[in-house]
């Protein structure tokens, strides 16, 4: 096998890629353990401590309440720690073409970004807490305006490459792509202007701009590098202009 050919696999047996691997597999699983250690701690002490004053159906109801309420605290906790990695260690791919192999730094940080951030935006999506989850896509780099709203279904990405203006709504279940893999790993950042409307489910695709005061239909698909002109409504696969 060439050289060439040997840079183009995600994975092999050099201990660069080794070590890369490990910090995979630890550093995620350190963000979590840090996050569940707290919850353990305080349900066991509450535990020994009720145990000692109550007995029968009041100690089980007691029980269930601190079994309750340790649930929701596990996954807040859970939900935040990770990205607060994210945020600490600043894990995340620059814009540009990168190769598809561990040993390139930005297929590493975006690896790395992934095993931390996608775990804990399906945690916090078991419950309908619409400002928490919105917390932590900003957590981890989402550039939106105070006055724009998400749904609270949607699907960013790399929250840290999109920009979304003022007055702005995201709908439910649309999708937001900042990078897309072929042969090569390319980032392109997604802007998305003031008084936009995306419809539900539509998907927005890597290096995408959008204008002000524009509206994307429900269902429509914008293509890469497309760029929506302000003032206009779109729909379609792929998107196109069907009114003003």
């Amino acid at each position: 096998m060439s050289k060439t050919k040997q840079m183009d696999k995600p994975y092999d047996f050099s201990l660069k890629s080794i070590l890369r691997g490990i910090v995979l597999l630890v550093l995620p699983l350190t963000a979590y353990i840090l996050g569940l250690l707290p919850v353990l701690i305080g349900f066991f002490y509450l535990y020994a401590k009720t145990i000692l004053f109550f007995h029968g159906i009041l100690w089980y109801f007691l029980l269930s309440i601190m079994l309750v309420i340790a649930f929701f605290i596990v996954i807040i906790i859970e939900t935040f720690i990770p990205p607060l990695f994210i945020r600490i260690f600043r894990i995340q791919m620059k814009p540009g073409e990168h190769r598809l192999t561990i040993e390139d730094n930005n297929f590493f940080f975006h690896m790395l970004f992934f095993t931390l951030y996608r775990p804990s935006l399906k945690l916090i999506s078991f419950l309908p807490l619409v400002p928490l989850r919105s917390a932590l896509i900003k957590l981890v780099g989402l550039k939106i305006g105070k006055t724009s709203l998400l749904a609270g279904t949607e699907f960013i990405d790399e929250p840290y490459a999109v920009t979304i203006g003022e007055h702005t709504l995201i709908g439910g279940y649309a999708s937001i792509y900042a990078h897309i893999s072929h042969k090569t790993l390319r980032l392109k950042p997604v802007t998305i202007g003031n008084h936009c409307f995306i419809g539900n489910k539509s998907i927005i695709l890597p290096g995408v701009t959008i204008e002000d005061n524009v509206i994307v239909e429900p269902g429509t698909v914008v293509a890469e590098d497309s760029v929506l002109q302000k003032g206009k409504r779109y729909a379609g696969n792929p998107a196109r202009i069907i009114s003003k």
